[in-house]
């Protein structure tokens, strides 16, 4: 049982309280959007999810746009089945609802952006051994759904292997996640004892980059020939361009599938925005297509950095002439142009940029790869600005929290003993205990990371929700001091020394996206 709800195992309990907590999870995030800044860096990361075209094993997330041109959508009613016996097509849920039947006799709920009937193909092509546990599946509600077919499955793994075998891992790591009795691992903490985790200013050639965009940074070959693939499967047969309304619902539906809540008309007026529409006739050709992902990609340089630029790769490539550029030396020469890689996501860059997965990150590709950390160092200059907004916002807040307070007790008169004794000890304990924390909280607010406190007084939350907001973002180990009178009496750890940092701040916008 979940509270009052009975499941067929604990597997299936523990499954719906992971996503119980990834709801609540997703709702707490939405508060940090309070800020414009903010929102429309999380927007414009949505879109960038939308269009990822990486196909780096390594990475959690999986843009259905790269399998779009070896599927087709169908649409279910509510109580249509199925996945038999002999079905052996691979499902991505887009939108609705699917309970899955397994051999067991267990079924589940299948969440929007997972595959389904994934046993079937990965025992097909020999990934798996014994029989396939899904025995059926039918649409709880109206559903929009993704199909792979095992030859086009198997077609892709030789026409685009690095696809391919992105494909093939993902669906390993979500069989081993949905695996009876699998042990879940706690994520561990970053270690910043050694003050290593602390990011880096910028410096050097990266800062100087920030001073110009006379240089027009391209799209490699690889992503212009990646995204006409998307252009072409959203365009309409024998047209050339594309309504901006289906362009619109394209990305919407996409979106969703990568958890968003964003709505149809939400990124109607984020893509307007965005001036994509060039010429403003309400149809998107490839060219602004392109120009737009260009723009959502990469900023552009100052021309007189182009030749320092391409002198610092070719002496990279010197130090071993015979050896890939890869990503570890790729990164290293990023950093040693001055870039701060605490704040961005080199992982990201390289999947981007090297979008043949061949490991090899030529001067045209590093070139472009220059672009996007400028891009994400321009963004996280502007989530800096927000960050330290919020710090200024509950300075304010506390500040006049603190005044209302002192004209508050002056103007009380204090109680007597007898008056006192008719408070209810476990509620005075805890008030009492709440206004110890929010002093000393009062104390600190010259700190540079955000508490609880901090939450609470800018987004007018209750305590609960904030320590569960910091602890979402917070990557730190912390001690805990555990006040044993306070807690025999209300039942709360109330000393848990919690806070966000910039990097964390930026990280858990990027993992929420």
């Amino acid at each position: 049982y979940v509270g009052a709800i009975h499941f067929d195992s604990l597997d299936l309990a523990l499954r719906h309280v992971e996503d119980e907590l990834l709801r609540k999870a997703h709702h707490l995030s939405e508060k940090w959007l309070v800020n414009q800044t903010v929102r429309d860096i999380f927007q414009r990361q949505v879109l960038v999810n939308v269009f990822n075209i990486s196909v780096r094993a390594e990475e959690k997330s999986f843009a259905s746009s790269r399998l779009r041109p070896w599927s087709k959508i169908i649409t279910l009613s509510s109580g249509e089945e199925l996945c038999g016996d002999d079905d052996d097509n691979l499902y991505l849920l887009y939108s609705g609802e699917v309970q899955v039947q397994e051999r067991d006799g267990s079924h589940f709920d299948c969440f929007t952006g997972s595959f389904f009937n994934l046993d079937h193909v990965l025992v097909s092509v020999g990934a798996l051994a014994g029989l396939p546990a899904t025995i059926g599946a039918v649409a709880t509600k109206d559903s929009t759904v993704l199909v792979v077919s095992r030859k086009n499955f198997l077609l892709m793994q030789k026409q685009d292997s690095a696809l391919g075998q992105k494909l093939l891992l993902t669906l390993l790591a979500q069989k081993e996640a949905n695996r009876p009795g699998r042990t879940r691992t706690r994520v561990p903490y970053r270690d910043s004892s050694d003050g290593s985790d602390e990011p880096v200013p910028i410096h050097g050639v990266a800062r100087r980059l920030l001073a110009g965009d006379d240089y027009k940074i391209s799209l490699t070959d690889a992503q212009v020939e990646r995204f006409s693939d998307v252009f072409d499967l959203i365009v309409a047969p024998g047209e050339t361009e594309i309504p901006m309304d289906d362009f619109s619902s394209f990305v919407s539906m996409e979106a969703r599938l990568l958890g968003s809540a964003l709505s149809h008309e939400e990124f109607m007026e984020l893509i307007d925005k965005s001036g994509i529409d060039e010429d403003g006739d309400g149809s998107l050709s490839k060219e602004e297509f392109l120009t737009f992902l260009r723009g959502l990609f990469l900023a552009d340089i100052p021309s007189k950095e182009v030749e320092s630029l391409r002198q610092a790769y070719d002496e990279a490539v010197a130090v071993d002439p015979d050896a890939l550029m890869d990503e570890v030396r790729v990164e290293a020469l990023f950093k040693e142009l001055g870039f701060d890689m605490k704040s961005s996501n080199i992982g990201d860059i390289i999947g981007a940029i090297d979008a043949d997965n061949d490991g090899d990150v030529d001067y045209d590709e590093f070139l472009t790869g220059i672009g996007m950390m400028k891009k994400q160092t321009i963004l996280s200059k502007q989530l800096d600005t927000a960050f330290s907004n919020y710090m200024n916002q509950s300075k304010a807040a506390k500040r006049e929290l603190k005044r209302r307070s002192t004209v508050e007790s002056d103007s009380q008169t204090v109680p007597n003993r007898r008056s006192l004794l008719t408070l209810n000890k476990k509620a005075f304990v805890k008030q009492s205990s709440r206004n110890i924390m929010e002093q000393a909280d009062l104390e600190d607010e010259e700190g540079v990371e955000l508490t609880a406190s901090d939450l609470m007084a800018f987004l007018n939350i209750e305590r609960d929700e904030a320590e569960e907001m910091v602890f979402l973002a917070d990557q730190d180990e912390v001690e805990v001091e555990r006040i044993d009178a306070v807690l025999e009496l209300t039942g709360t750890n109330l000393n848990c020394h919690r806070s966000i940092d910039r990097v964390e701040f930026q990280q858990l916008l990027r993992t929420w996206s």
